[in-house]
């Protein structure tokens, strides 16, 4: 059974919400990853996911399209576990939204989605 996740995001995770939104990549890296550290418990993966993906976007922009690939998939893997919702973002459509850029970019490539 998923962990039960917390319902509403604390001002600085919508701080990072709106980092990744605007494409401040690594602003919302460091954003992220101070929440990341201060969390012990089965929550701090969905911090870690949405931090590999925007990293794996910023690695999209600069031309590492496999290293790209490679974050993108890890960080929709760990927030599998708690779709649809966790800490009040909508996982599943950002989960849907990478599973759809991974396709269109690698046709080849399958993306497990819950």
């Amino acid at each position: 059974m998923p962990p039960t996740p917390l319902s509403s995001p604390s001002p600085t995770l919508l701080a990072a919400v709106r980092q990744f939104n605007e494409g401040a990549y690594f602003r919302c890296h460091e954003t992220l990853e101070v929440l990341w550290q201060d969390e012990a418990g089965p929550i701090r993966a969905v911090y870690q996911g949405v931090l590999q993906i925007g990293i794996g976007l910023l690695h999209w922009q600069r031309g590492n399209h496999r290293g790209a690939r490679i974050l993108l998939v890890r960080g929709n893997e760990l927030l599998l576990p708690f779709l649809p919702t966790a800490l009040g973002l909508d996982l599943a459509g950002l989960s849907a939204a990478v599973a759809e850029l991974l396709a269109y970019f690698d046709p080849g490539l399958v993306v497990e989605i819950n």
